[in-house]
């Protein structure tokens, strides 16, 4: 079996050879779900020194074993010999150390242009257009972004993340801390990397869509298991709360998803998660109106008007004229654009004969300007601003469910082979030889060691790596700094979140009244029993009286008098 290195430094041409011309020894494989693949291996003083960034290959005879960057080029000394110790990081280094960034959209100008700019501000769960997206989409997005700048990771399969989740703000995280926040949803989530391929290739997937191997007892070294039926989840609760907001006031409304059905979550080892959702906010702009008809015909309308007409009696109305058709006439309020009513000012006018307890009007000229309308008294409203609410996942309890109520084992094993080619991460295990049960379980490897000198696999599953001794606690304690989304539509400069731009009416009340426009016919001043008769129509045509002023003297003294001429 032959066991090779390639080599690359910065800027220089790929080197390979065989373990031994390398000088090569106390080579170990480590590999954990959700974490960063590393390889350790030691030389002696004579070995040529590796440096750190340069890139190493491993391969048993033709198949690539592992791919890495040196991070770490430490020495250490004894009395007879220096030894070099090297530390290689696998392909998740690279997500680590880039920070996932979206591109947001921004207005640049006045005229409405805008430029597209890389945030470390995210959104997960939605798509480009602003749109809900699913988590196996998500994912797929967070590696197309590291794959383009400079991640050498290639995206495998990705399976059982074919559902939603609520939509999330991240600030400055790392492209592996946004993929952990994703497989939160899913405690049973293996992440591994199969190096066999051209360029290092990502698989992420549920327990249950991974292939079991059963291994025999009677090849283990060394063995424990512990089932762990205290971490059993009996049921799932998620209640989502919305915070609503209507001119103001704010009102909470909660959607339960629980799983098994109906369950209340008040039991033991029941996982009970209070989610904020973003609620629907809307601002309503109102305006008082009140209107009443505008009656022509009707001698109360008339004087409601004129006050002159309060005690007339007997009273006629002739040569109505109006030049538009609305039927009412605004009295309180105002009418704006966004009412969707007409209005507009208009003069009415009329002659009205009337009587009146001191003479008998005929054919006396009306006249008045208002506001008419065809609005109706009431209090008109109209929503200026809405954002709608973010809508609950469908069956999230069932997908968190399945991941944490079946029984865990805790253990690990460890044997000895000499094919090291093969991998056991993204596997499941079960056991024969042992336990009946065993031979069914389906328990995932969440890290193996590999000791190239000696041969020896050490293996460990149960519960991921994230997760504490008290599952439970840890689960809910994940979902406590989950970032509430206020608006999923931010980031798109052509999707405005929205204005309040509040439109002031243009149309208030008015009442201009005229008798006669100024013109009577006869003015009559009363006193008692004596009285002032001033009337126009029993002068001769074309005849008109004004003041003149004249002198006159009297009493000696030189004097001014106004006298009505023609």
């Amino acid at each position: 079996m032959a066991w090779t290195l390639a080599y690359q430094a910065p800027g220089q041409p790929i080197e390979k050879k065989s373990l031994a011309e390398w000088g090569i020894f106390h080579v170990e494989r480590h590999v954990l779900n959700q974490g960063t693949d590393t390889l350790t291996f030691q030389t002696d003083a004579s070995a040529p020194p590796f440096v750190c960034e340069a890139i190493i290959e491993i391969f048993q005879n033709e198949t690539r074993w592992f791919w890495g960057r040196i991070t770490q080029t430490p020495c250490s000394y004894t009395a007879d010999k220096e030894l070099s110790t090297y530390h290689v990081s696998g392909p998740a280094w690279y997500l680590e150390h880039l920070v996932f960034q979206q591109p947001w959209e921004y207005f640049k100008d006045n005229a409405g242009g805008t430029e597209t700019v890389y945030r470390s501000l995210c959104l997960l769960g939605q798509d480009q257009s602003g749109n809900p997206t699913s988590a196996h989409q998500c994912l797929q997005d967070i590696l197309r972004y590291a794959q383009t700048h400079g991640a050498p990771i290639a995206c495998g399969n990705i399976s059982g993340f074919d559902f939603s989740f609520p939509c999330e703000t991240i600030r400055d995280c790392s492209c592996s801390e946004a993929i952990l926040k994703l497989l939160r949803w899913t405690p049973d989530a293996v992440l591994w990397f199969d190096y066999t391929t051209p360029q290092p290739t990502l698989h992420i997937a549920r327990a249950a869509q991974l292939q079991t191997i059963s291994l025999p007892l009677s090849q283990c070294s060394q063995f424990s298991m512990v089932p762990r039926s205290d971490l059993q989840v009996k049921a799932v609760v998620l209640k989502y709360e919305h915070s609503h907001s209507l001119d103001g006031e704010s009102w909470k409304t909660i959607t339960v998803d629980a799983y098994p059905n109906k369950t209340a979550g008040e039991g033991l080892n029941a996982l009970v998660l209070t989610i904020e959702l973003e609620g629907a906010h809307t601002h309503v702009q109102e305006q008082y109106v009140q209107t009443q008809p505008i009656e022509l015909d009707s001698p109360d309308w008339w004087k409601q008007h004129f006050p002159c007409l309060k005690d007339a009696q007997d009273i006629h109305i002739t040569d109505l004229q109006r030049s538009i058709s609305l039927p009412r006439e605004l009295i309180k309020g105002a009418i704006a654009p966004w009412m969707g009513c007409r209005a507009e000012y208009e003069t009415i006018t009329a002659n009205i004969s009337y009587k009146t307890p001191d003479a008998t009007i005929e054919n006396r000229n009306f006249s008045i300007k208002l506001c008419a309308t065809d609005a109706a008294s009431q209090t008109y409203q109209k929503p200026v601003f809405t954002r709608e609410g973010a809508k609950p996942p469908q069956n999230l309890a069932k997908i968190i469910y399945d991941a944490t109520a079946c029984l865990r084992y805790e253990g690990q094993l460890r044997f000895e082979r000499e094919e090291l080619s093969h991998s056991f991460m993204g596997k499941s295990l079960s056991f024969s030889g042992g336990d009946p049960a065993w031979e069914t379980v389906h328990l995932p490897v969440q890290e193996e060691r590999l000791y190239l000198d000696s041969g020896t696999v050490q293996l460990k599953f149960g519960a991921p790596k994230q997760l504490g001794p008290n599952d439970l606690c840890q689960l809910m304690h994940q979902h406590r700094t989950r970032t509430i989304t206020e608006d999923t539509h931010a980031r798109f400069a052509n999707q405005r979140s929205g204005s309040t731009k509040t439109y002031f009416p243009h149309m208030t009340p008015v009442v201009n009244s005229m008798i006669d426009r100024g013109h009577c016919k006869q003015l009559t001043i009363r006193d008692k029993n004596k009285k002032i008769v001033l009337n126009a129509s029993e002068l001769p045509e074309q005849t008109e009286i004004t003041l003149k002023k004249f002198a006159i003297v009297e009493n000696g003294q030189l004097k001014e008098v106004w006298i009505p001429c023609s």
